[in-house]
This record gives C-alpha cells, sequence and structure tokens, in this order.
C-alpha cells in the first residue's frame, strides 16, 4: 500500500482546518470521514444505477431466475443461488466490498413495502 502524503488545494485545507477546529478534532480524521463519505456515496450510486438496470431487466430475470437471489454487476446478473448467505460469500470473496447488487427476484420488479414503526414489511 502507498502511503504517500496527499496534498490538499489550499481552499480546500484551510475549510478542513476550520471543520477540524469547530469539532474539536484532527484534520486527519476529518479528511478520513470525507473520504469515507464519498466513497459511501459513490456505491450507493453504483447499487442505484444497477437496480435501475435490474428493473428495466425484470421480466428477463425473472424467467430465468424467479425465487433466486442474484447479483448484479455492471447490468450484468455475475452469480445466483437460492440461499442468500452462500450468494453473499462468494460475491465477498470475488469482489470484496465492490458494490454489488444482490437482490432476490421476486414476481414484480419493486415489493410493495409498508411501514410499520422503524420496520418495513412486503405487503
Amino acid at each position: 500500500v502507498d502511503m504517500s502524503p496527499i496534498v490538499l488545494e489550499p481552499e480546500i485545507y484551510q475549510q478542513v482546518e476550520r471543520v477540524a477546529s469547530e469539532q474539536q478534532t484532527s484534520i486527519e480524521q476529518v479528511v478520513n470521514q470525507a473520504a469515507r463519505q464519498y466513497l459511501w456515496e459513490l456505491k450507493r450510486r453504483k447499487i442505484s444505477q444497477e437496480s435501475k438496470i435490474y428493473q428495466a431487466r425484470h421480466r428477463e430475470l425473472k424467467e430465468k431466475y424467479l425465487g433466486q437471489y442474484i447479483a448484479m454487476r455492471d447490468g450484468q446478473v455475475v452469480d445466483n443461488d437460492f440461499e442468500f448467505e452462500a450468494l453473499l460469500k462468494r460475491i465477498r470473496e470475488q469482489y470484496g466490498d465492490a458494490p454489488v447488487l444482490m437482490t432476490r427476484v421476486e414476481d414484480e420488479a419493486l415489493p410493495t413495502l409498508t411501514r410499520r414503526g422503524f420496520v418495513l414489511e412486503r405487503t
């Protein structure tokens, strides 16, 4: 792992320095938290894109995978299984923490969810 120093633009450094001071924390902690949040957002966007592809291809996927869990990456089904845990294990072994959509192929592309307190239930 290359641990070379990272150079921030002066304007960004000043903003980070101000935030660190306001939060009574270190500049490194602010930068690490910002990087974590940015990477999480990138993963969220990628999963959202995969979800749209899943919805667009639902009819075709339903014919082949109904009742199974599928893993989609870059618009392609890369693995499938009737057991979610087995699928998850293989996907994590192969792709690490890279964003991969894993979902059960149901009759409907988007099952109706009902909020009951803080729990979402399929209806």
